[in-house]
């Protein structure tokens, strides 16, 4: 959930996340909880990308995923561990934007990123280093807005700018080297937090590392 504020991500979410309540609430983004298990058997490891309070990562934890959440906000990392040990599941956290020294590359066997909005040079480094934290095989599921969400005056959160936002087109071209499977544009009911609720235009991914792509 990582949207740009300043040029400091970190101070921007520090500030953003510093109250009691869970700002896109405790439970997983739907996309990702309808994807995950179909997709992925028990012990495989997750990297969850911007993770903000940990909604996603300490879901999958739940699932029985070995888990891995990167937040560059210090209070969203302390709020992933206090869900955790609230929920009695292990997450492992880094304090930390993408890309980053602390991921290991060709190491996940799925990562996820839900409304990870940055500027167009930013974004690309960080799916570049999404792709190359993905094991051979790897699956990257994906959930952001599109410009409908601004030009439909969408009160569900989303990043102002038409700049930050995402189209199919772009996706695909960020993701050209993975085997995309579904790729589409929906108007979904959005119910995370009040910091995401109502109806919303989004762009869905899901995509694959091929074998042949580790070297």
């Amino acid at each position: 959930m990582t949207t740009p504020g300043p040029d400091d991500p970190a101070s921007f979410w520090n500030e953003k996340f510093n109250q009691t309540e869970y700002r896109y609430g405790t439970s997983p983004n739907a996309f990702v909880e309808a994807t995950l298990p179909e997709k992925l058997t028990a012990g495989a490891s997750v990297l969850c990308v911007g993770d903000g309070e940990g909604r996603n990562g300490v879901w999958c934890a739940e699932q029985g995923f070995e888990t891995t959440s990167i937040e560059p906000s210090s209070v969203g990392a302390q709020k992933i561990k206090a869900l955790a040990e609230k929920r009695g599941v292990e997450v492992s956290v880094i304090c930390d934007r993408m890309p980053s020294d602390a991921v290991e590359a060709n190491r996940f066997d799925a990562v996820v990123l839900t409304f990870i909005h940055a500027p167009p040079e930013i974004r690309r480094q960080i799916h570049s280093a999404s792709i190359e934290a993905l094991a051979p095989g790897g699956l990257l599921v994906l959930e952001a807005f599109t410009p409908a969400q601004r030009e439909n005056n969408r009160p569900s959160g989303g990043p102002p700018s038409l700049a930050l936002l995402f189209t199919p087109e772009m996706l695909q071209e960020d993701f050209e080297e993975l085997e995309i499977s579904q790729l589409s544009e929906e108007v979904v009911e959005l119910d995370e937090g009040a910091g995401h609720r109502g109806p919303a235009d989004v762009v869905r991914l899901i995509a694959r590392k091929p074998v042949a792509a580790h070297k």
